[in-house]
């Protein structure tokens, strides 16, 4: 899946720093899809891969930390769930 430009990446994560719900929402939609097949290759069960997906996102929306992201956002996001996947 080719992902959001900078410059879209830029303003998702100004809308995330203002904990803005439609932001959260277009950054699930964006990058839900990678995020379940790489949690599947490294769990290799597709139960585990959901929950590993679900508690990332949950994680960052309770914790906040869209203010520690810079663009590109998928590679925050890999790095995240490869630790979630450990644990």
């Amino acid at each position: 899946m080719e992902h959001a430009d900078f410059e879209d990446e830029l303003v998702l994560l100004e809308g995330l720093k203002n904990k803005s719900i439609k932001a959260f929402s277009a950054l699930y939609k964006e990058y839900s899809e990678d995020l379940l097949l790489l949690a599947y290759t490294i769990l290799g069960d597709p139960t585990l891969s959901h929950r590993a997906v679900d508690k990332l996102f949950i994680d960052l929306w309770e914790k906040q930390v869209f203010t520690n992201i810079t663009p590109p956002i998928h590679h925050f996001l890999y790095s995240e769930l490869r630790k979630n996947c450990k644990e």
